[in-house]
Parts: C-alpha cells; sequence; structure tokens
C-alpha cells in the first residue's frame, strides 16, 4: 500500500540567506461535515448548545489533527438554516423543531468559520439548491417556502423539492447563497448534486415524472422553444451563473464550487456509464460550468473504485482533466465512507496516488465523503491517511484568476528572550490583502510547514528544535509572498 509521495509537482526550492527553503507542498485535503439527519454533526437535534458547540469544536480539531486544510459545512439542507438568516428558517437538525431558534441563541455558521481559521483550515458554506424537506420526520415551520408559498414545492418521492421551474425559487436559491457570501467569512460557496431530484421509480419500474408541467406550459405558452430536458438544464443553468456572476461581484476571491454527480453523461468517455444520465435526468451540465469558468473548482463525485470497468475513478478523473479549458481546479470526492464495504482503505491511497501522478496537469486535490471515515478511523483510513498520505503539510492550491496579488516579505522578530516569534507587514495597508500565514522550520536539516494561521494571528512560539523560522503571507487565493527567515 505504497502512496506516491508529494513530488516535483508539488515542490520547488530557493535559497535564502545560506539556507535552502522548500516552497511549501500543495494539495486540496478536504471532507464533507453533514448535518441533513445529523450524518456529521450534531449528534442528534436538539442537543444543549454547549453540547453541540463541544461536537463542533472537536470535530474541526479533529480535522486539523488529521492533516485536512478544508471543510465543506453544510448550512442549508433543506429549505432550513444552521445560521441566523432573514431568509429561510432555523434548521430541524440542529434545535429539532424547524423555525426554533437555538437557545441561548447561537450561529454555528459563524462558530464554525473562526474555529476553522483558528486551525488554519478553510470552510466552505454547503447549500442544497432545492430540496425542500428532508423526509417526513420534521414538519416544516416558520418562514419555510412550504408554509409560505406550498404551490412552488413538489412532492417527489419521500422529499419535498423545491421547483426549479418557478422564478421565485431560482431566485431564492441565488439570494441564499450571496446572503450568506456577503455577511460571513467564508472561504467558498458549495453546490451539491441534487438539481432536479434522482429519478424515483414507479411501480412499473419507469421513474416517476417530476411536476413541473404547468410551469413548462408557462414557458412554451409565452413563446419558449426548448424541449422539457432543455428548458430544465436553462433553469439550473441560470442558477449556477447567477451565483457565479454574484459572488465576483460581491466578493471576488471568494470560491465557488460544486459536487456534481461523477459522470456528465454516458458514453462519455465512450464505453463508461451505467443507467442514469445527469445531463437528462437531473439538468445537470456539469462539463458546461467547468468549461464556462462559471465554477473556481469541481468536485465531481467519483465514487467509484479504480477497476471498475465502466465506472472507474481514474477514468473519469482522466475524462474531467481534459474537459478543462479556463484551469479550474478539479478536486473529485472519494467514497471513503465505503471502507469496509466494497473498498479497504488502501483503495483510498491508490486513488489520492492517482491524482498526484497528474500533477503537473493538476495540482491535486481530493474530499472524503464523508468525515465520520476519518474521524472513526473506518478502516484504519485515519491512521493511514495520516500517517502515509498527510505527513507532508499541504496548502491548497492557488487559484491565480481570482487573487494573484505580489505579496511583500513580512517583518519578522523574536521575542521573549528568543523564545517566541512575532511577525507583520510593515506597511499596515498590505493587511487587507493578506488571509494567512505560513510559518516553516528548519528541523533536521528539512524545512517543514508547521504552522497556518489566520491573519488576525501574528505570534507563535519557537518550535522546538528548529535551527530557523520563515514565515510568508498568502492571499485571498493562497497566492504566497517571499519568506522572511530568521535563524537561531
Amino acid at each position: 500500500m505504497r502512496l506516491l509521495p508529494l513530488g516535483l509537482a508539488l515542490f520547488s526550492s530557493m535559497t535564502l540567506a545560506a539556507v535552502e527553503l522548500a516552497v511549501p507542498a500543495r494539495e486540496l485535503r478536504g471532507s464533507w461535515i453533514a448535518t441533513v439527519h445529523c450524518i456529521n454533526w450534531p449528534s442528534e437535534p436538539g442537543l444543549p448548545v454547549a453540547r453541540q458547540q463541544e461536537q463542533l469544536r472537536r470535530l474541526i480539531a479533529a480535522a486539523h489533527d488529521q492533516g485536512l486544510n478544508c471543510l465543506i459545512f453544510q448550512v442549508r439542507p433543506a429549505g432550513d438554516a444552521l445560521y441566523e438568516s432573514p431568509l429561510e428558517p432555523w434548521s430541524p437538525f440542529l434545535t429539532g423543531r424547524m423555525g426554533v431558534a437555538p437557545s441561548p441563541k447561537w450561529d454555528p455558521l459563524a462558530f464554525a468559520v473562526t474555529e476553522a481559521h483558528r486551525h488554519g483550515i478553510e470552510l466552505h458554506a454547503w447549500f442544497n439548491p432545492f430540496r425542500a424537506l428532508a423526509g417526513d420526520r420534521h414538519a416544516p415551520g416558520g418562514n419555510h417556502l412550504r408554509v409560505t408559498h406550498p404551490e412552488w414545492t413538489v412532492k417527489y418521492g419521500r422529499d419535498w423539492w423545491m421547483n426549479p421551474g418557478v422564478r421565485e425559487v431560482r431566485e431564492r436559491a441565488v439570494q441564499v447563497m450571496l446572503d450568506v457570501a456577503s455577511r460571513y467569512d467564508v472561504d467558498g460557496i458549495h453546490l451539491d448534486d441534487y438539481f432536479y431530484p434522482y429519478p424515483v421509480p414507479g411501480r412499473d419500474g419507469k421513474p416517476v415524472p417530476f411536476d413541473d408541467a404547468a410551469q413548462f406550459a408557462a414557458y412554451r405558452g409565452a413563446g419558449g422553444g426548448l424541449e422539457l430536458t432543455a428548458w430544465r438544464r436553462m433553469n439550473i443553468d441560470e442558477v449556477v451563473y447567477s451565483v457565479h456572476r454574484g459572488l465576483r461581484r460581491i466578493k471576488p476571491t471568494l470560491k465557488f464550487g460544486i459536487s456534481p454527480f461523477g459522470l456528465w453523461r454516458p458514453n462519455h468517455p465512450e464505453g463508461t456509464g451505467g443507467g442514469l444520465d445527469p445531463y437528462e435526468d437531473l439538468a445537470a451540465d456539469s462539463r458546461k460550468w467547468l468549461q464556462q469558468g462559471w465554477v473556481d473548482y469541481l468536485t465531481p463525485q467519483l465514487y467509484w473504485t479504480i477497476d471498475r470497468p465502466k465506472l472507474g475513478f481514474a477514468t473519469f478523473y482522466d475524462w474531467w482533466l481534459a474537459q478543462n479549458p479556463q484551469g479550474r481546479h478539479i478536486w473529485p470526492g472519494m467514497n471513503s465512507s465505503k471502507v469496509g464495504d466494497d473498498r479497504n482503505a488502501g483503495e483510498i491511497l491508490r486513488q489520492i496516488s492517482i491524482l498526484r501522478e497528474r500533477g503537473r496537469v493538476m495540482t491535486p486535490g481530493h474530499f472524503h465523503w464523508n468525515f465520520s471515515a476519518l474521524d472513526k478511523n473506518l478502516g484504519k483510513l485515519g491512521s493511514l491517511t495520516r500517517e502515509r498520505a498527510y505527513n507532508v503539510h499541504a496548502l491548497p492550491p492557488a487559484s491565480p484568476w481570482l487573487s494573484n496579488v505580489i505579496l511583500p516579505a513580512p517583518l519578522v522578530e523574536k521575542t521573549d528572550g528568543g523564545q517566541r516569534l512575532r511577525w507583520g507587514f510593515g506597511d499596515t495597508r498590505w493587511d487587507s490583502y493578506g488571509r494567512w500565514w505560513v510559518v516553516q522550520a528548519l528541523l533536521d536539516g528539512q524545512w517543514r510547514t508547521v504552522e497556518v494561521s489566520f491573519r488576525d494571528r501574528r505570534e507563535l512560539d519557537w518550535p522546538a528544535g528548529a535551527t530557523a523560522v520563515a514565515v510568508r503571507a498568502a492571499g485571498r487565493a493562497w497566492e504566497l509572498g517571499p519568506p522572511a527567515v530568521l535563524t537561531r
């Protein structure tokens, strides 16, 4: 179970003050934290606030200790909110009853952002764009769309859906995401794969039609010429583009990512795919979003093993790499939760190696579905990734189309008789451009990244055993400035 090391695609070096200084490794290492049905957090609805906070704080600290640098935190599971929203009700997965605020009141998203940044981790807010109710355990309440505009919703299978054919529904989805982007210091906005719902078979074995006939008829009656599935794709494209455009307007350095189904359409590449056609069935033209540059990263859910004949992990990753003229990040999702079922931990390590082998084409990155697989050490996955895959600290890859500021080296000084370090920009006008600090230490003749801190943390104990320390500023898109180096 050998893992390809972080190689030339991730490392380079420079000489500064007679010390060979390695540029930090780059790799996105992330995971989803799901709140729908309390999959990852909280452990159950309606817990005391102190217990909820304790659990969330522990999860984020565990992600840091595991070696992750990005978390996708679900804040809108089903037309509800795990944050204080002026648009939608408090989530029942938090309080046990939709529309009921936590008492004492607190904001899980704001809390998660602060905790993640304290640990040097990116926090992306994850939205389900059109699911209205996930199952029937929790009744709608407050200002939920099922209460205020039930005519905009459709029962499909066991869930209720917000009908994407309704203009106001699409506008609501965009408004909710842009509201969070404008009010919270998140590092990204993330959409999952639920656009139009996955087909549910009826008693005859055929897919039950999704009931948007009235909206489609109104579109055709107004002169629209598209067929049904093309019209649906137009609706979803409108939402994706509107979020992309809105983020560029209000917070142009914020990342926007989507995790669609792992294949675009069957037979792409030739001979691959199964019965589902996401392009037709889900109205998800994910290749278009990538090729148009409407996303900053795409996370196709490549939940299959490497050796699966028609749905192989590597086969589809290579196909996606070839569909990327804008050079956006492609960081696939891996189904780590299947360890112990149809795969072992070695399969996940081999998938990470495959991504690293393509490092000259795409700076590698990946997301684990979901965090419990690592946190519970499923099949020793947490131990093995920590020891073999994440034994070298890595920074998220840069996104130069979002920001490419040339940052200066900070000023660094020793304090407390050389026991601590303190740093900052010599000109405080740079403070608004820097977002992270990256601290490297020369240990046993090798430079190692020992700390990534958010912009407001500017002090650190001198790393034990270090003969030199380097501090760099990183910008909003993880562009790195030159280092300032102090020797012992």
